[in-house]
């Protein structure tokens, strides 16, 4: 397994693990006040790694578009999509459909970057996302404005990659990291005022610095040497990584979550394969 490949794996687990830490503070606290203090804790995490590691530096003007680009779609308008609707409808519910953006990203990165999609791929992204179905959804009343803003997050973590590839063209990994949470601090910033505390702060905080100050700068790394289908694919070890959790924390393993774990595995793996 190559470096790029087992950071894609790696971001992605993360991502299965950081979503509780938000829960809180979007429950109780609304998406947006959840989203500067996760934004927050990214950048203060990244501010001094980018000035020791030489990655503290001001991007082009074109990176520095992209950057927002990216941003705007993936931890701005997607992040806040996501937590809006696991504050309607659960994270089991909300990661069901947000998570199709795996198929999603895999035909626009073709269409749009002319990166392969061979019948292997493909097969892989509907495995994915098969299993991810099968380990999220848990039936129940579906409610619409949850629904909606889980389609939102999907539509815009699929058009995000796009911008942040491009990006990647002017800019380091590190550097495109720091700005995108710079970004999204003042962004989020703004929007929170006049009150910022909410319940579950540190937790929100912690969050930013695994899921954005360190999960991020590995996936933008991986997408960068593998292409964005691949890198994007891998992160479907997502939800598997979330119910593992779950279950090391006391909870029961169904026979859902196994082959739900089992479909996502086998995705990944024919992806790896088909991309040769």
């Amino acid at each position: 397994m190559d470096l790029a490949l087992l950071a894609a794996i790696s971001s992605g687990a993360i991502w299965g693990v950081v979503p509780s830490l938000y829960a809180e503070a979007s429950r109780y606290g609304g998406s947006v006040r959840a989203n500067f203090w996760k934004s927050l804790g990214a950048f203060l995490f990244l501010l001094p790694l980018c000035y020791l590691t030489g990655n503290l530096v001001i991007p082009p003007v074109m990176g520095l578009l992209f950057i927002a680009a990216n941003m705007s779609l993936g931890t701005g308008l997607g992040d806040y999509s996501f937590l809006k609707a696991i504050g309607l409808i659960g994270p089991g519910r909300a990661t069901s459909i947000g998570f199709t953006y795996v198929v999603w990203t895999a035909f626009l990165s073709s269409f749009l970057l002319g990166e392969p999609l061979t019948p292997l791929i493909l097969l892989g992204a509907l495995l994915a996302v098969s299993g991810i179905w099968v380990l999220s959804y848990r039936g129940g009343r579906w409610k619409f404005y949850g629904l909606l803003w889980s389609i939102i997050a999907s539509l815009s973590w699929t058009l995000g990659p796009i911008a942040a590839k491009l990006a990647l063209n002017y800019v380091s990994e590190l550097t495109m990291t720091l700005w995108n949470s710079l970004l999204t601090t003042v962004l989020y910033g703004s929007l929170s005022i006049p009150r910022y505390r909410v319940k579950g702060l540190k937790k929100a905080l912690l969050g930013g610095l695994l899921g954005v100050g360190i999960a991020l700068p590995m996936y933008f790394y991986a997408l960068n040497v593998v292409g964005v289908t691949i890198a994007t694919l891998a992160t479907a070890i997502g939800p598997p990584t979330s119910q593992l959790a779950s279950h090391i924390s006391g909870d029961r393993i169904s026979a859902r979550d196994v082959l739900g774990s089992l479909l996502v595995a086998l995705g990944l793996v024919l992806s790896v394969i088909g991309r040769t």
